[in-house]
């Protein structure tokens, strides 16, 4: 989206009093970054403007050497099954159809499956200005956790 339509829709849903930010960490637990002392945190930015559901979910994460990694979060209707990756190898690299895998890393063995599998999450894949790929998700109705991966195998606690 060209930044003169992004400032459009900006002003559009500041006067409509529908717009609404979120500010959440991202902690590496497992990976590169997780082994640095003291680790990274990185801030996820969430903007949502109410009533423009394709262009209306815009997120970004600020990185490291001012990288900014951006995209749109979208909303799954239902998570689907659990898979079966390592993390940390490239095949757990983004995107993915779900993060199944990173979810049980940081929460604990079955989180998924117990407490994400079949319910609403919102999902994002972000890309950086210097090539970073983050792909998150993070629970719709609690919008509080979730968790993410990235391309140079980190996984991530979201909160």
């Amino acid at each position: 989206m060209n930044q003169k339509a992004w400032l459009a829709l900006l002003t559009v849903g500041i006067l409509s009093g529908g717009i609404t930010t979120s500010a959440q960490k991202l902690y590496p637990v497992e990976g590169p970054l997780a082994a640095h002392s003291p680790a990274p945190v990185y801030t996820v930015n969430k903007i949502a403007i109410s009533g423009i559901e394709s262009l209306s979910k815009k997120i970004s994460v600020d990185l490291a050497n001012g990288e900014v990694a951006s995209g749109i979060w979208t909303i799954e209707k239902r998570a689907s099954s659990a898979d079966t990756q390592m993390p940390g190898t490239a095949a757990s690299y983004p995107p993915q159809p779900n993060l199944a895998f990173a979810w049980d890393t940081v929460y604990g063995q079955g989180f998924y499956v117990a407490r994400v599998l079949g319910g609403e999450i919102g999902q994002a894949v972000l890309k950086g200005n210097k090539g970073t790929i983050i792909q998150l998700e993070f629970l719709y109705r609690n919008r509080t956790f979730g968790v993410a991966v990235d391309n140079k195998g980190n996984i991530y606690k979201l909160i």
